[in-house]
């Protein structure tokens, strides 16, 4: 039967593709509603509706998009409190009762084309269907019901005449929340205006009206039509009181665990999996995580918590146009309400309009020069994120920043750090102005390499590499601890190609985290240019370069796209800004084009090179891994390759032993993580600082366990697939047949899968 419909719908839809009279399909188009009726109602009727051509194009014009795993956590609701009888007053295909086929509805759907799909292609009663605006209708309701469940439009005025929300779905749930028995529950799926709007608020403050649960749905839950976050607001008839909020994903293992605590009215183990927070003052469940992120960085620097009240006495808006005009009040700092601009303690270091920034008074017990480096370390940008409110434009206001919390030192402690950096920055200096001697005055040359050796230290780039993931550092240690040329060169070449691979391999992963999300995006990265089809089959430098390249342009360009930033940073995992900046790098890209140029000029020229041209080689390469070094910084400090062990279940979170695959040294480290999603044991996950959900990478690197050797994917040879290493020279390469799992794998490499 299943394969009847499919092939049914795909003739229609391949003949709608040559059709230039039907204009139902466009990129949203969706064959999901024609498969449910063909599974629910049958084969012979599907005809039917394929053979009506406004149903056809209703029903191929999706309106929303809902995870599956919304309508399950719902059921959980259904299954607990048994309701009899379910409204709906705006009714959709999508709606609960017609998903779940619940025989006890009533609806109200504002569209004709809707309506006539609802009672048509589903064959729904039409007796329990109304057509009409269900904010006008929904009062001349004569029952009242045990549920009223909807999922009304993200945002749209509201139609009542002296509404004081002006938000059709909030007038539409307090409206609603009169037709619900006293015991009812009220769940609507409500966009993240409905905690940002203070009207929205207020309206359902003023309506007897008590929101039990806010649950956030992860980020692109809703692409490809959208990318707004939503809530599932679950009410009831009474007094405000503590409200539960938790983050529902696509494990429901996980939801069930949130459900279970908000039925007993306990908080989760992890933020994640439920929190009672007082909705007055709760902006949204990012800025929640935020803040548990920053105390968790904050309680590992072992300094007391402050806020910014304590240690400020007033805070300003500026309103001058030009910097030179702020009147400058000794001992203030300067922070910026929206961007990411640096905070600042002069107005002449402004990179902005002043009218963009805070003037910030403190008071004598805190430095000016200490407070605003601190505010541009990672945790505290942080603290800034975690302060930001609104949803077209995010900003921090006087309100937001009052209790921005601070985890500093005394005052003396900071003197003394200013002077610790004063020391640094001279050092720096020092050691810039040899530089520039160098090549100034290259006679010198003997006298300044004597003077630099006062900075250098035998084993500084042994300690570089112990911060590198193993994959990488592995190849490294090869050309560090050979002495001959030829190697070092052989050597670094490997490196720069694997590397090379190893990042897009982690964008690949991340952005694959999605599958919706990456089907509709990969035309970003993935060229549809035949000749690359199949580059992947037998992978080269310049391909994985392509690629990387390809890639790091995509994120970049995703990031600076408002709709499409959280659900970026969600797929990679939530990642310290040091580590995206670096994995979409354009400097990096040009190293690596630098480095595949070097190695195709060496190739031209062929037979065996002599000491000295080895010399230049190692030199030339050496520099450009100085460069990339310098790209790299600590990027990987805040995260860790991991390959999971045994692990135990408790409460929702999944506690593993892991070995994680970081520097030269074996045997590994082994650490404790806390995982809300299971891992594969065979597989390697890239997990950032004070985050629960690790990325799983994608097979193009094989870690075995009992050699501790790493292999980089190579080629497709015959229906084997190829893994080199690069630093295992007892087994430096194996096979393994080309299955179904890996063609899955490959296929996210082609611009449509096949």
């Amino acid at each position: 039967m299943k394969e009847e419909i499919e092939k049914l719908i795909w003739k229609k839809m391949n003949e709608l593709r040559s059709s230039n009279h039907f204009s139902g399909y466009g990129r949203f188009s969706s064959t999901s509603t024609l498969q449910r009726i063909g599974k629910e109602i049958g084969l012979e009727h599907l005809k039917k509706v394929i053979s009506d051509n406004e149903l056809l194009q209703t029903a191929n014009s999706p309106m929303q998009v809902i995870p599956n795993f919304l309508y399950d956590f719902i059921k959980l609701f259904v299954n607990h409190f048994q309701p009899k009888t379910i409204l709906d007053p705006w009714l959709t295909r999508d709606s609960y009762p017609i998903i779940e086929n619940f025989e006890n509805f009533r609806g109200i759907t504002i569209n004709q084309a809707e309506y006539n799909l609802i009672t048509k292609g589903f064959l729904k009663d039409s007796n329990k269907v109304k057509l009409g605006d269900g904010l006008e209708n929904i009062v001349n309701e004569q029952k009242e019901f045990d549920f009223i469940v909807s999922f009304p439009p993200f945002v749209m005025p509201s139609r009542k005449e002296n509404s004081t929300s002006k938000d059709y779905s909030t007038d539409l749930l307090i409206e609603s929340s009169n037709r619900l028995k006293e015991n009812g529950k009220l769940l609507f799926l409500m966009p993240q205006k409905f905690l940002n709007d203070k009207r929205m608020k207020q309206a359902i403050s003023d309506s007897n009206i008590s929101i039990d649960g806010v649950f956030y749905l992860e980020e692109g839950s809703h692409y490809p039509i959208t990318s707004i976050s939503t809530y599932l607001v679950i009410a009831s008839k009474g007094d405000n009181k503590s409200t539960f909020t938790a983050k529902l994903t696509s494990d429901n293992n996980s939801n069930e665990i949130i459900f279970k605590n908000f039925i007993n009215e306990k908080d989760g183990v992890k933020i994640q999996l439920g929190k009672f927070i007082e909705l007055e003052n709760f902006n949204s469940f990012k800025a929640l995580e935020k803040e548990d992120n920053l105390f968790k960085l904050g309680k590992r620097t072992g300094l007391p918590m402050t806020s910014l009240n304590e240690v400020s006495l007033k805070i300003n808006t500026i309103r001058d146009i030009k910097p030179e005009n702020v009147e400058h009040i000794p001992n203030c700092i300067y922070v910026p309400k929206v961007g990411n601009s640096d905070v600042v303690h002069n107005p002449s270091d402004f990179n902005i309009k002043p009218k963009n920034y805070l003037q910030i008074v403190l008071n004598d017990n805190v430095s000016p020069v200490f407070i605003s480096n601190y505010l541009n370390t990672p945790i505290g940008k942080i603290s800034l994120e975690s302060r930001k409110v609104g949803t077209t434009i995010e900003n921090i206001t006087i309100s937001s920043i009052t209790e921005l919390p601070l985890f500093i030192p005394k005052y003396q402690d900071q003197i003394k750090l200013i002077e610790v950096n004063n020391k640094i920055e001279n050092i720096s200096l020092a050691i810039y102005e040899l530089k520039e001697q160098l090549w100034n005055r290259p006679s010198l040359v003997d006298k300044i390499d004597k003077e630099i050796s006062a900075f250098e230290k035998d084993n500084s780039i042994e300690k570089w590499l112990d911060n590198l993931p193993f994959p990488i550092s592995s190849i490294l240690w090869k050309y560090y601890a050979t002495t001959d040329n030829r190697n070092k060169t052989e050597h670094l070449l490997h490196f720069f190609e694997a590397f090379s691979e190893f990042l897009s391999l982690l964008m690949l992963s991340a952005l694959n985290q999605n599958p919706e999300f990456y089907k509709s995006e990969r035309h970003r990265w993935i060229s549809s240019d035949k000749q690359y089809k199949d580059w992947i089959k037998k992978a080269t430098f310049g391909g994985w370069n392509n690629l990387t390249a390809s890639l790091a342009k995509a994120t970049r360009t995703l990031l600076n796209e408002k709709e499409n930033k959280e659900i970026v940073l969600s797929l990679f995992g939530n990642p310290s800004k040091e580590f995206l900046d670096f994995i979409t790098n354009k400097r990096v890209i040009t190293i690596l084009e630098e480095v595949r140029e070097y190695r195709n000029k060496w190739k031209g020229h062929g037979g065996v090179s002599s000491n000295q041209e080895d010399l230049n080689r190692v030199t030339l390469l050496e520099q450009k891994l100085n460069n990339l070094r310098q790209e790299i910084k600590d990027a990987f400090s805040n995260c860790k390759l991991i390959v999971a062990d045994n692990s135990k279940y408790k409460n929702g979170v999944f506690i593993y032993k892991a070995k994680e695959l970081v520097g030269i040294r074996t045997p590994f480290n082994e650490v404790e993580i806390e995982s809300l999603i299971p891992l594969d044991e065979s597989k390697l996950y890239l997990l950032h600082e004070n985050q629960n959900i690790p990325i799983e990478l994608l097979p193009f690197i094989k870690y075995n366990q009992e050699s501790k050797a790493c292999y980089f994917y190579n080629s497709i040879e015959s229906n084997d697939i190829r893994f080199v290493s690069f630093h295992f020279e007892q087994n430096a390469e194996f096979t393994e047949v080309l299955d179904e799992k890996f063609e899955e794998v490959l296929a996210i490499l082609r611009q449509e899968s096949e």
